[in-house]
């Protein structure tokens, strides 16, 4: 009988090989044999968030294991989870009878675990449930079905209140807010706090993550323990970087926390400090990790062009999604490049100008929205308006599927994204080195490869002009890349 671990290695091997199927029978099989292993844990919830269409009926008691793990990120596993609630036979395949489909999800734990740990990421199976809440509220019938009308509340605070109601349900609400079912309709929140901010930008931005806390997230999944001069190391082709493995790491426009988390739980001996401009983001941050990292982090309500007050220089800057949110990017990563170690090295992340074309143009298809103020209806208006469309980039990403998701995505206050010639040009500007652009596949950077062969260490910044004008989606989920500070002569 192979073992766990034999198992695992096969796994692997097979995922390498490209042979999905087989990677992730071998994964169930290696998960089966010792559940309890962190890296069996990691390499099943990978599989399953890459390939969920591929995990069958006999996934299902590991997905619900793996739904309520303290140390996996639920929304990694629940694509696979609703893919087989929503299959032939599953609870939700709707017969047309709500009492009926209320009380299969009354009595199914599995389905009900999928809706109070992560949010709802697929349309059809948000249509089926709003339907089903809908049912609930009008015929009255939900006080029968008091786990469902609790897993539909948590539910609702996960997604911040995104799912879609009309004014019939609107007005029985209205009536009875204090009923059990309301807050699946629109989640209690804790009020918004925050001093006003000088800059006019600056402060249209922190108020509405005051508002609208983002990015929604419960756990992450813990990442094998690393340290920083290692991690460098990888990224710089096995070069020592000379950073000390108690490095200071600032994660520079934390929002909610989960980066700051995870860089907690991969570099445990490292002093992280993670600066926000949201009081209200820092709080959330701060509640989400409470009980979680091994390091300690020391969480600011700071804006980052004030991060040298803190006194400190740092030998890893984290920056994601940020700068081009700032008046003045550049500045902005001015700031953070004073405070930077020299051999100190930095993780961005910057929208790319190309790949956001159709979210500028769903944004533009709503602006009549935004002109009299953003509220939490304004947000489910765009989404409504939005499905009622043809499917797009937009129905694609995580953000669409929450009411912070679609602010950030579509209604934020500033946004000035980048091309690759522009961060060339900070980067010489601000004394910094490039190290590597994360791809998003082992096939585009093989691609690269191929086609640039003349840039064996992919660091040549026309080269990869040139990549993304070729595929202008290449950086859909952001420019990611990796810099150092160059040291004195």
């Amino acid at each position: 009988m192979t073992d766990g671990g034999e198992l695992l290695q096969s796994a692997r091997r097979l995922n390498g090989a490209g042979r999905h199927s087989e990677a992730l029978e071998a994964a169930w099989k290696a998960l089966g044999q010792r559940p309890e292993d962190a890296d069996s844990k990691r390499l099943a919830a990978r599989l399953l968030a890459r390939h969920p269409s591929l995990a069958g009926p006999g996934w299902r008691e590991a997905i619900a294991r793996l739904l309520v793990d303290p140390a996996i990120d639920p929304m990694a596993v629940s694509p696979a989870g609703w893919n087989l609630a929503f299959a032939p036979g599953g609870a939700l395949r709707d017969t047309g009878d709500g009492a009926a489909l209320a009380r299969s999800i009354e009595e199914d734990p599995f389905i009900l675990t999928l809706l109070e740990q992560t949010y709802v990421t697929r349309l059809d199976v948000e249509e089926r449930l709003t339907g089903l809440r809908r049912w609930l509220l009008l015929s009255g019938a939900w006080p029968d079905f008091p786990r469902l009308v609790a897993a539909l509340v948590a539910q609702s605070a996960h997604n911040g209140g995104a799912w879609l109601f009309d004014e019939e349900e609107r007005a029985l609400i209205d009536a009875r807010p204090e009923s059990a079912i309301a807050p699946a309709y629109r989640p209690h929140r804790a009020p918004a706090a925050g001093a006003p901010l000088d800059d006019a930008i600056s402060d249209a931005v922190a108020d509405m993550y005051r508002h609208w806390p983002y990015p929604a997230w419960t756990r992450v999944t813990v990442p094998r323990a690393s340290t920083v001069p290692a991690e460098v190391a990888a990224v710089d082709g096995g070069r020592p970087s000379g950073l000390p493995v108690s490095a200071r790491l600032l994660v520079a426009g934390c929002g909610t926390g989960r980066e700051a988390a995870l860089a907690a739980h991969r570099f445990p001996d490292a002093r992280i400090t993670a600066i926000d401009l949201s009081e209200t983001s820092i709080a959330y941050a701060a509640e989400r990790c409470r009980n979680g990292p091994p390091a300690d982090i020391d969480f600011r309500a700071m804006d980052l062009h004030r991060v040298a007050e803190l006194g400190e220089r740092f030998h890893f800057i984290a920056c994601s999604g940020v700068l081009h949110h700032l008046p003045d990017p550049e500045a902005g990563w001015a700031a953070l490049a004073e405070v930077l170690e020299p051999g100190g090295v930095m993780r961005v992340m910057l929208y790319s100008k190309a790949a956001r074309q159709d979210f500028h143009a769903a944004r533009e298809s709503l602006a009549d929205l935004a002109e009299a103020g953003i509220d939490d209806d304004v947000l489910r208006e765009a989404r409504r308006r939005l499905l009622q469309g043809p499917a797009g980039l937009v129905e694609a990403s995580l953000d669409f599927y929450t009411l912070a998701g679609i602010h950030d995505l579509l209604f934020h206050p500033q946004e000035d994204s980048f091309d690759v010639p522009r961060i060339a040009r900070a980067l010489d500007r601000l004394g910094l080195e490039l190290l590597a652009f994360d791809l998003p596949s082992p096939a585009h950077r093989a691609r690269y490869r191929w086609e640039h062969p003349e840039d064996p260490d992919m660091r040549n910044v026309e080269a990869w002009a040139a990549f993304e004008r070729d595929d202008p989606l290449l950086f859909r989920s952001m420019h990611k890349f990796w810099c150092r500070k160059r040291r004195m002569p």
